[in-house]
């Protein structure tokens, strides 16, 4: 992640700073970034003397992620190979879906899926085969079937993963979805009040 001391100068919309260039929101003149460009920055509200407490981020590939509502609609060898093979970012990837390359995997049913509700972290697969896990900007409603869901306390890790980089999910329980958030939700509380509090 990288943060910037008054943040970037762009107008607000709707109470936030972001770009969706999709809705014509933001990036610098309306594109997107690219070599050589210079971005003005808004004035900093204090000083900040470093990153006490702030956990260094580690390349692992290691993502965590619960079985979907579809998953036993997949046959054992797809089963299999969506925990066990390595999966790679397609270039395709953005913040609506990071599209992986990997094993095709396969249903053992034709049957059409209404359309259901979509969050991040939603591992779809379309019909040829190759996961999408939908991301922060992704559609709220959708079709395809769900063989996986990433644990919310892993979703800012995957989204750092370089593209070309494997990734490997690994399949946990409930519970300990529920622990990695309660334990990363604390961690984001003290780091927001040692820099509230840092002089």
């Amino acid at each position: 992640y990288l943060a910037v001391a008054g943040g970037i100068a762009v107008p607000e919309v709707m109470g936030s700073y972001s770009t969706d260039l999709k809705s014509g929101i933001g990036g610098l003149e309306g594109r997107l970034l690219k070599d050589g460009d210079r971005l003005a920055t808004g004035k900093p509200s204090r000083q900040f003397s470093g990153p006490q407490g702030v956990k260094q981020l580690l390349w692992g590939n290691r993502i965590r992620a619960l079985p979907g509502p579809e998953y036993r609609e997949f046959d054992r060898a797809s089963q299999e190979a969506f925990w066990r093979s390595p999966w790679q970012l397609s270039p395709q990837s953005n913040r609506m879906g990071y599209r992986l390359q990997g094993q095709s995997l396969t249903r053992t049913t034709d049957r059409e899926l209404l359309s259901h509700g979509l969050l991040p972290g939603v591992v779809q697969v379309p019909y040829n085969g190759q996961p999408i896990v939908l991301m922060n900007d992704a559609q709220t409603t959708g079709g395809y079937p769900r063989i996986a869901c990433i644990i919310e306390a892993d979703m800012y890790h995957l989204a750092q993963i370089p593209l070309g980089q494997p990734i490997h999910f690994v399949q946990c329980s409930l519970e300990e979805a529920l622990n990695a958030r309660r334990e990363r939700q604390r961690y984001l509380e003290q780091l927001t009040w040692r820099l509230q509090h840092e002089h």
